[in-house]
């Protein structure tokens, strides 16, 4: 769930997965109010300073509306919802039902593009049949059945955009794009987003599951091929790199990953379902370290919604 920011440390959408395993740890399930206070509290603490990295254009009008009023979620077309899925999916993982309604939640904190919420939920849906070391065309199909659910999910959720007439059904696309597993990656990105022309977070969602579906001798294999598919990929390297994270575990990568064994005992708490949070770093101090670097500053505030 790493992607590089500003000093080729992790970037906001790491971050934003963090910050929502935390909020699983103490909570179990999604309050979708609560984990907006939690993500804006990383730009908009009561002391110090906005300690978001490199975060995307969409993410940074979402936390200008949450600080001017209400917060609600957006029309927003791009994969950021699934991109912070991670701990959704690792923490659900045994219980798919549970797994679509709180993706839902968690997405719709900022998304309301069914697209994008669908997408969220077939990436969580990635990851959990990952963490159980489910792979190529499998782990593909059953990202599709998970969509599949969450179609008929979303039909019921209040305050939804509906995609344009005539959109194929993730779930089909899906199914379509098992095909695909193994070839590479730019042929994978041009087939799929040919299928959507005006869907980012659709076609993003399957690049990035397509990407992580084989098993490969060297896993970090995946991850890049997953940086040749866009100019600003941060989004597909994520999810791609989480589904292979989530089938091989933290400690298989050929290059150094900041807070490493942070990571590993993150996901294996979330494997777990293991609630305990109070021995863990406050992660707000964390990320306030990283991104100023040592200058004087005030602390950072909770580490919970208040």
């Amino acid at each position: 769930m790493l992607a590089a920011g500003q000093d080729r440390v992790y970037g906001f959408l790491t971050q934003l997965n963090v910050i929502t395993a935390y909020h699983l740890l103490r909570r179990g399930s999604i309050d979708p109010e609560g984990l907006g206070r939690s993500f804006a509290a990383l730009a908009f603490p009561e002391h110090g300073s906005d300690v978001y990295r490199a975060a995307a254009p969409w993410f940074r009008a979402w936390l200008q509306e949450h600080q001017r009023a209400s917060p609600s979620p957006m029309p927003f077309e791009n994969a950021g919802a699934a991109a912070r899925m991670i701990p959704i999916g690792v923490w659900f993982r045994k219980d798919p039902v549970s797994l679509v309604d709180e993706a839902v939640r968690g997405a719709m904190i900022t998304h309301n593009q069914e697209g994008a919420v669908v997408a969220a939920c077939s990436l969580a849906g990635a990851v959990a049949g990952a963490s159980f070391g489910q792979s190529g065309r499998d782990l593909v199909f059953g990202a599709a059945e998970v969509a599949k659910r969450a179609e008929s999910r979303i039909a019921s959720v209040p305050g939804t955009v509906a995609p344009p007439p005539g959109s194929p059904p993730l779930s089909l696309l899906l199914r379509h794009a098992a095909q695909l597993v193994g070839m590479p990656s730019r042929e994978v990105a041009d087939q799929i987003r040919s299928w959507t022309p005006d869907a980012a977070a659709v076609s993003g969602v399957i690049i990035a599951i397509v990407l992580g579906a084989p098993i490969l001798e060297r896993p970090s294999v995946g991850v890049r091929e997953a940086v040749a598919v866009d100019a600003d990929p941060r989004e597909i390297v994520v999810m791609a790199g989480a589904i292979v994270g989530a089938r091989v575990g933290p400690h298989r990568w050929p290059w150094q990953i900041v807070n490493d064994l942070w990571f590993a005992e993150l996901g294996r708490r979330l494997a777990y379902n293991d609630g305990r949070y109070e021995d863990l770093p406050d992660a707000y101090a964390v990320e306030e370290v990283l991104t100023l670097a040592g200058r004087s500053t005030q602390p950072v505030g909770p580490t919970e919604d208040s």
